[in-house]
């Protein structure tokens, strides 16, 4: 039987799935695609338990590369598709001229923060056997930024993978990790960290996620070696932009560099350019999505 939180975290789930599907659809019908990038699309890089794909976008006149880009499409856990990311990761692809790794992953509550992280630790694995790539560099949005600095962290220590429950041996490397408008901590009792675990331990039983997971700047602040950049914006949602603050405070003050962009709204040419939370995801052609693409493609190559 569910408890109350989990049926009211249900509920809000429902509520969101849908705000955001009305939002996306009609952004996502207009579209339009670079044209000088390759697309890969579908490539099923896991059937079990569930058919899990993505795309890979290519630069035209570039092979050979070793790095490569994955991205993380956010959507609080429960939400979303690679589709949602498609035009910024073909604009990231052209911007930073190395290939863009666009993954689906399960979505919360039929997975927990454990099976995702295990299922994106295999998408990178079955990349580097594929196409040979042997260093990835995270990028995600909103929730996709905690999933791909969790990612990140979990790679590069492999008692924090073990602590989560993430036992997929990775044969590559992480070295830099993007994150846009994130959310860096969350409630275990609460929507959407009540998923993180699939059910929550009884009075007498232990918790099987350990309390880093629900406040990602106290374990990124001990790996400072990570390349880390953050995006926020004027209008981004406040706890997204507290957070984004806080956690360049943090990695600032363990002694890392972090390169830091605060977009903001204008109005050129009598249109107004909004910059809400995602903003570049939505809008990777407007000058604050371009500058966004370049100060992430600066960071990955960054000594």
């Amino acid at each position: 039987m569910l408890s109350i939180s989990r049926k009211l975290a249900m509920k809000q789930t429902q509520v969101f799935i849908k705000n955001c599907t009305e939002y996306d659809t009609p952004r996502l019908a207009a579209e339009v695609y670079p044209g000088d990038v390759t697309v890969l699309s579908d490539v099923v890089y896991s059937d079990t338990p569930n058919r899990l794909t993505f795309d890979l976008y290519r630069p035209f006149d570039v092979s050979g590369q070793k790095d490569c880009f994955i991205l993380i499409h956010g959507g609080a856990f429960v939400y979303g598709t690679k589709e949602n990311d498609k035009n910024f990761g073909m604009h990231l692809a052209r911007t930073s001229q190395i290939p863009v790794m666009n993954i689906n992953y399960t979505l919360m509550p039929d997975a927990d923060m454990s099976q995702i992280i295990n299922e994106i630790f295999h998408a990178m694995n079955f990349a580097a056997k594929e196409y040979g790539f042997t260093h990835f560099h995270t990028v995600g949005d909103s929730a996709g930024a905690y999933l791909a600095y969790l990612t990140a962290l979990a790679a590069r220590n492999r008692h924090v993978a073990h602590e989560i429950w993430v036992f997929e041996k990775l044969k590559v490397s992480v070295e830099s990790a993007a994150l846009i408008c994130g959310a860096f901590r969350n409630d275990r009792k609460k929507w959407p960290g009540i998923y993180f675990e699939k059910e929550m331990p009884s009075k007498t039983e232990a918790r099987r996620l350990p309390g880093f997971v629900y406040d990602l700047a106290s374990i990124g602040v001990k790996d400072p070696g990570l390349k880390v950049c953050l995006i926020t914006c004027d209008k981004d949602f406040p706890y997204c932009r507290k957070d984004t603050l806080e956690l360049k405070k943090a990695l600032e003050d363990a002694g890392a560099e972090v390169p830091f962009y605060d977009a903001q709204s204008t109005v050129i040419d009598g249109k107004e350019l909004d910059c809400g939370h995602v903003f570049c995801i939505a809008r990777p052609e407007w000058p604050q999505g371009v500058k966004s693409l370049q100060l992430i493609s600066d960071n990955f190559c960054r000594k």
